[in-house]
């Protein structure tokens, strides 16, 4: 995987806390050119045999309440995704935890994948709101600042998810994937409405999920649910890159964490950021 990681930023056992400094919003990831060898301390046992990993930010301060991004993996990937993914947001300002999708895709039992239908969509809710109440019960959580984040497939059910629950979502991201319609996603068409969830729309020019029609569709759907949306794009074939990833960060502060009255609520940027490096992602 290219990009950044530092020893410090750490996957740590449910029950483990550690205070030392207050968070500091200005910082990012660690010096671009440290090796993957780095990337993370050996991993409790424990977490491996569940389906859900946490990572607490650099300098953990109980006395704070965090904002909590949850991460929704891209097909045949499982929870771990999220160790290669934080670090390039930031190893400071959030709790994060990784969520294992519902079906299997390997018989080694590395890759998952998240199902279809409502019966599936359902089982993905739940999961994903018992994963939310295991890192309330182990980390001081912002109750008004979670976030449901998503890459590919997990991108498609990160919003079919927050669209079932938008009053336990402060926002949405969709880094690639489709934006599903609204049969069997919406469970109280009226409330989604009033809620006006924000997103933050990624997506790569010329990506597998960047089809002009599609997109069309999607601000459609969006604005039938009133959605605040923002939708950047990337001169890249997949926008899982570290501009992106950054600008994931820069959203939830001007949009969630500390809200700023100018901030764009609807929008369509291309950005060609030459500070960025293409995210790759091991196979476990």
């Amino acid at each position: 995987m290219s990009g950044s990681f530092s020893r410090r930023w750490i996957s740590r056992p449910q029950t483990e806390t550690h205070c030392d400094e207050a968070p500091d919003s200005s910082t990012q990831v660690s010096d671009p050119s440290a090796s993957s060898d780095n990337m993370l301390a050996p991993p409790n046992i424990s977490n491996l045999r569940s389906s859900v990993q946490m990572l607490a930010p650099l300098h953990y301060q109980a006395g704070y309440q965090y904002p909590l991004l949850v991460w929704l993996h891209s097909s045949g990937h499982n929870e771990r995704q999220i160790e290669q993914v934080m670090p390039h947001i930031s190893t400071r300002n959030y709790v994060g935890i990784g969520v294992r999708a519902t079906r299997a895709t390997d018989v080694r039992g590395f890759g998952f994948d998240w199902s279809r239908g409502p019966n599936a969509t359902a089982k993905a809710c739940e999961i994903v709101c018992n994963a939310v109440e295991q890192a309330q019960s182990s980390y001081s959580i912002h109750p008004d600042r979670i976030i449901l984040a998503g890459y590919g497939s997990g991108a498609t059910m990160a919003c079919q998810v927050a669209m079932r629950h938008s009053d336990r979502f402060a926002g949405v991201i969709r880094a690639g994937g489709q934006f599903p319609n609204s049969q069997g996603t919406i469970s109280d068409f009226k409330q989604l409405r009033a809620r006006q969830l924000p997103m933050l729309w990624l997506q790569a020019i010329n990506g597998v999920d960047d089809e002009p029609q599609a997109l069309v569709r999607d601000i459609a759907m969006a604005q039938m649910i009133r959605a605040q949306v923002e939708i950047r794009q990337y001169r890249d074939d997949d926008v899982m890159n570290t501009a992106a990833l950054k600008d994931i960060d820069r959203w939830c502060f001007d949009k969630i964490i500390s809200p700023r009255p100018d901030a764009t609520c609807v929008g369509d940027a291309v950005l060609d950021d030459a500070d960025r490096t293409m995210v790759g992602f091991s196979s476990n």
